[in-house]
């Protein structure tokens, strides 16, 4: 079966089925739930290392996976507060890793009060690329 959408703005979207007995918003509503959870997927693998387990173990794969998307979902909180995406958020924790571990190797507290503008170009560098 053939679903014609027509949006608001006049744009027209088409959704298909083999399913001949699904009505109209049955086939949207799966085309819309289906593209949430391939999204999730998606920024679980690219961020979040969703397919870097190696374990064969089932309960290891799943405690893998559990923590993929637990992340993810702290991830989506954060970036929501934080008004950012993902890979912006990712590239801030990671600068914030480096900016803490050059500070314990060399073993020294920073003086946040003359650093302070020279770690914030630290910590958005690579922010700003992504």
């Amino acid at each position: 079966s053939l679903v014609i959408h027509e949006l608001p703005n006049g744009v027209r979207r088409l959704y298909f089925a083999t399913d001949e007995n699904m009505s109209g918003r049955d086939v949207v509503e799966y085309y819309t739930t289906r593209f949430q959870e391939e999204f999730c997927f998606r920024e679980a693998k690219q961020f979040l290392g969703l397919t870097d387990c190696q374990a064969c173990d089932k309960r290891k794969l799943d405690f893998a996976f559990n923590s993929s998307f637990t992340a993810l979902n702290a991830a989506k909180i954060m970036c929501k507060e934080l008004g950012t995406s993902i890979g912006r958020l990712k590239a801030k924790m990671i600068n914030a890793y480096y900016v803490q571990r050059i500070i314990d190797v060399f073993e020294k507290k920073p003086n946040t009060t003359l650093n302070k503008e020279s770690i914030n170009e630290i910590f958005s560098f690579d922010a700003d690329a992504a």
